[in-house]
């Protein structure tokens, strides 16, 4: 790519993240949230450029799902005008520092804490982990039911995508020569050999928002995940962005009844349609046109407008 494209396309992405970023201020004028009465908590990690973006997610999907609790795992860059502003749109917020959640024998940054932080709440209730770079367009019934029914899900990447032995896992990637030069391909290649049970499984899926059964043993298989896959990569290679990923995939693959959510019903920008529910706007295709802003305009302008949303109160 030429040094003129390549400035262009810097251009046109500076362009759509400011047309988001004025659509999104809307969700300021939109009422405050109250408790929910649905048995699960909602997670999410946030960083300061992603609070009102982060409004936009919750509300929308608040709109269709009310949780009793919903907890902020805090970047350290959130600051008190932040916090402040969180608890104004959202009263009964529970907010946590990163630094809460932390194991000596895991990495530290990237989403780590937040998984830990998932850990700790699933001892006690059904956790769902929501990215602040997604948008609920329609009612998610798939989501509805796994909750009720106690069951995991996760985002998938394909049609029709099933939960698979890790020795498929391994063979999968080892035939992806390219795809072994990051980390989530060269994991993948090697988990059937690092020690993990016989009987385990996996997902290529996608952590931005996935549903954990209530489980006292997640922390523990986290550590020994964790781990067994150190000793065989390396702790400064598992320490890459993805890992965290990689791990949230084993785990909820492992959970109870775990399903993967249908594609593209559930899926990125790239392949929404007229029966998209829930959309996640991925970094590498988040600011490359403005659906982003018009998904999000589209949302803030429901819930000002109509009663879709009966979690929000005026």
């Amino acid at each position: 790519m030429s040094i003129i494209s390549k400035i262009q396309q810097r251009l046109r992405r500076d362009y759509y993240r400011w047309l988001h970023q004025k659509a999104s201020r809307g969700i300021l004028d939109t009422p405050p949230l109250k408790p929910g009465t649905m048995p699960f908590t909602l997670l999410s990690m946030v960083q300061k450029r992603d609070v009102l973006a982060y409004l936009v997610a919750l509300k929308s999907f608040v709109g269709f799902a009310a949780p009793q609790r919903i907890v902020v795992v805090c970047d350290p860059s959130i600051d008190e005008t932040d916090r402040k502003i969180l608890q104004l749109h959202v009263p009964h917020i529970e907010l946590r520092a990163a630094d809460e959640f932390t194991h000596p024998d895991i990495p530290r940054g990237g989403t780590w804490e937040r998984l830990l932080a998932i850990c700790d709440y699933a001892r006690e209730s059904y956790v769902v982990q929501l990215d602040a770079d997604t948008v609920t367009v329609n009612q998610p019934k798939e989501v509805l039911q796994a909750i009720s029914r106690r069951v995991g899900f996760v985002l998938g990447e394909a049609p029709k995508q099933k939960l698979i032995t890790l020795a498929t896992t391994s063979a999968n990637a080892q035939g992806d020569y390219y795809g072994q030069l990051h980390i989530q391909g060269y994991s993948e290649a090697c988990m059937a050999q690092v020690g993990l049970p016989t009987d385990a499984l996996y997902v290529r899926g996608c952590s931005g928002f996935t549903g954990f059964p209530p489980s006292t043993s997640m922390r523990e298989d986290l550590v020994h995940f964790s781990n067994c896959m150190a000793r065989k990569v390396g702790m400064q290679r598992w320490s890459a962005w993805g890992t965290e990923q990689i791990t949230s995939n084993y785990l909820v693959a492992n959970a109870a009844g775990t399903q993967v959510l249908p594609y593209p019903e559930y899926g990125t920008p790239d392949v929404m349609n007229s029966d998209t529910v829930f959309i996640h706007f991925i970094g590498s295709l988040r600011f490359v046109s403005d659906r982003y802003e018009k998904t999000s305009r589209k949302v803030i302008g429901q819930m000002k407008e109509s009663a879709l949303f009966p979690s929000l109160t005026s």
